[in-house]
């Protein structure tokens, strides 16, 4: 790849986590749940339809695994920093850039020492920021399961509608956020600008939708280098609802259409970005005879990691990117952090899976 011209270059890395399955998804004849995914961004890029999670099938691991391009945490710790550099890392210490360049959008702070590792000459002074949705006390919890459970045995939806606004209010009102993930007095004063306007207001309190605005915030206020959004709440299939689990897809769908609009029309971006869309991992197929997608396999014995836990796909668009390309061949999930550094004029820490880009490069 012609790396001229990489100081200018953007990476977006969009994780459409929670765990969904490729037949579910992009290998849905119909695509009924990605409409923008499939109709808008695959035609302008290249979809890759075998990637692969080698690992663990657990959100933290795939994460990390993405983020520097190793397998991290066979052990499950995921209260130590991923063992290998993150991408961020890395561009951090390669350029000088500083922490309001690099973000990270988490769905939970389970995966915040993803951007965060223990190799030597790396670590805190070259991480990530990290955002989390805000956490509500558990009285707040049980107000709104009383409401919601009062206003269920009526029947009425109306007072079903009553008891999900005061739900709402409530949880903005005492929700709170957790800072310990920023690395600078400016990228914490971002985060209490965003969640004064956040809680001041009356949409929805989606996780999901949180991660989103903030990071067009961040888009708006910082134009990072490298930015990651990893969504999560498609993990809602744990409660067994297929409406639920199609919903969150449907949504995570449409939210990620929104931070492509927004690449697609802020100049830092437009013409610059190498934008790239996955899953974390999959989930398991109801012909393996476990709990199809209400799992993804055992966390500690990895049993039930089937195909549908282990292929996932993606989309890249940008510069050198072909569009309407099809890569059918198998490909690691971490060959991601490679990926994105390769595009920025960099390169990850010895070991890592090789980039894509010799693939995009090659035009059979």
């Amino acid at each position: 790849m012609d790396l001229m011209g990489a100081a200018d270059r953007k990476l977006v890395l969009v994780q459409f986590g929670g765990g969904t399955r490729y037949d579910d998804t992009v290998g849905d004849p119909e695509h009924r749940y990605i409409p923008r995914l499939w109709n808008e961004l695959v035609p302008r890029g290249t979809l890759f339809t075998n990637l692969r999670v080698e690992g663990k099938v657990v959100h933290p691991n795939s994460t990390g695994s993405i983020l520097t391009g190793h397998w991290e945490w066979a052990d499950l710790d995921w209260s130590r920093p991923v063992a290998h550099p993150t991408l961020f890392e890395v561009y951090r210490r390669a350029t000088g850039a500083s922490d309001l360049k690099a973000w990270a959008f988490m769905y939970a702070s389970i995966l915040a020492q993803a951007v965060l590792s223990r190799a030597h000459g790396y670590g805190w002074p070259y991480a990530a920021n990290v955002v989390v949705p805000p956490t509500i006390p558990r009285s707040t919890a049980e107000a709104m399961e009383r409401w919601m459970s009062a206003a269920a045995v009526t029947g009425d939806p109306s007072a079903g509608a009553e008891a999900a606004r005061r739900s709402a209010a409530l949880a903005r009102a005492t929700s709170r956020t957790w800072e310990g993930g920023l690395r600078s007095e400016a990228a914490r004063a971002f985060l209490r600008r965003y969640f004064a306007v956040w809680q001041a207001g009356a949409g929805t309190t989606s996780h999901d939708a949180f991660l989103t605005e903030g990071a067009l915030a961040c888009l708006r206020e910082h134009a990072p280098d490298v930015l990651a959004v990893c969504y999560g709440e498609i993990d809602c299939a744990h409660y067994g609802s297929w409406s639920r689990y199609v919903e969150a897809i449907a949504r995570t769908d449409a939210l990620t259409g929104r931070l492509w609009d927004a690449v697609q029309s802020q100049a830092p971006y437009r013409g610059r970005t190498l934008f790239l869309v996955l899953p974390d991992h999959g989930r398991e197929l109801e012909s393996s005879g476990g709990l199809g997608f209400i799992h993804h396999s055992d966390f500690y014995t990895d049993a039930g990691a089937d195909e549908g836990c282990r292929r996932v796909w993606m989309v890249a668009i940008g510069p050198g990117v072909p569009a309407g390309r099809i890569v059918s061949e198998a490909v690691p999930i971490t060959a991601v952090a490679a990926t994105g550094l390769e595009y920025l004029g960099l390169r990850a820490s010895t070991g890592a899976a090789a980039s894509v880009w010799p693939t995009l490069s090659d035009p059979s």
